[in-house]
C-alpha cells in the first residue's frame, strides 16, 4: 500500500505561511475520499510539516517525489499512477 503523507501543519499565531492555510485540510478529506470511491491501494496521514511551508500546500508519497502548491487538479495524475487495492 502506498501512503500518501499531506502537510496540515497551522501556524496559528505568526504571518508565516502554513500548509493549513492554504487548504491541505480540503485536500486530505478530497484523497480520502477519491481514493475509496476509486478503489485504490494507498492511504492518506497527516503531517505536522514537511518542512516546505512557503510553497505548499505539500503532499509527498511515502519515500517518493514531493507534490508543492498541491491542488486536486495537480493530484489527479498521482491517484491515476495507484494500483487498484487487492482484495
Amino acid at each position: 500500500m502506498k501512503t500518501i503523507i499531506v502537510c496540515t501543519n497551522l501556524r496559528p499565531f505568526t504571518t508565516q505561511p502554513s500548509c493549513a492555510r492554504r487548504g491541505s485540510e480540503e485536500l486530505v478529506s478530497w484523497l480520502e475520499s477519491e481514493i475509496r470511491s476509486r478503489g485504490l491501494d494507498a492511504g492518506v496521514e497527516r503531517s505536522v510539516c514537511l518542512g516546505h511551508c512557503v510553497v505548499g500546500p505539500n503532499v509527498r508519497i511515502l519515500g517518493g517525489d514531493f507534490y508543492h502548491e498541491a491542488t486536486r487538479e495537480s493530484l489527479i495524475p498521482l491517484l491515476d499512477a495507484l494500483p487498484p487495492r487487492e482484495d
